[in-house]
Parts: structure tokens; C-alpha cells; sequence
């Protein structure tokens, strides 16, 4: 993992980073930014086509969502998501 998804992976929790994320993108990628901030866990365990069809829009859109913050694609995204998860149960033990 580069660093620049290290610090990015440490924001995945962070409900003002996709509220700044949704503001920037009102169209296409609100509700993806708007699902991340309110159920990260969706993005950590569920499928793109499922995160998909929650934010009624497409499969391509959730990627292109995915490469937009910066990553190679869905499931990076999604090991991001999972690696903040994973430090914030361990930061609460």
C-alpha cells in the first residue's frame, strides 16, 4: 500500500471526508459518498453490484468511484475499507 493510500485508508472513517467528498460531486458520486460516511462496513463487505444497486446507480459508477479517490479499482477500495475497520475495532480493544 503507498502512502497516499495509507492516509487515505485512515479517512475511510471519517464522516466529514465524505461529506467533503459528497459536497464536491453533487451528481454521480453523492451517493456513494453519502452511503461511505453513514455504512462504511457496506463498502468492506458487500459487492460492487450491491453498493451499486443501494445507490441506484451502476456497477461502472461504484469503480469509477473507486478511481476517483485514487485507487486501482473496486476491490482496493474495498481492502481500504476493511483496514480501517479492522483499526478501528482494534483502537477499541
Amino acid at each position: 500500500m503507498t502512502e497516499a493510500h495509507a492516509e487515505l485508508t485512515g479517512r475511510m472513517l471519517d464522516a466529514d471526508f465524505w461529506m467533503r467528498v459528497r459536497c464536491r460531486h453533487d451528481g454521480c458520486f453523492a451517493p456513494l459518498a453519502k452511503l461511505a460516511a453513514e455504512h462504511p462496513d457496506v463498502f468492506a463487505f458487500e459487492s460492487g453490484l450491491q453498493i451499486a444497486k443501494r445507490c441506484q446507480t451502476s456497477q461502472t459508477t461504484v469503480v469509477r468511484f473507486a478511481h476517483h479517490l485514487g485507487f486501482e479499482g473496486f476491490s482496493q477500495m474495498k481492502r481500504a475499507f476493511r483496514l480501517a475497520l479492522r483499526s478501528r475495532i482494534r483502537a477499541i480493544n
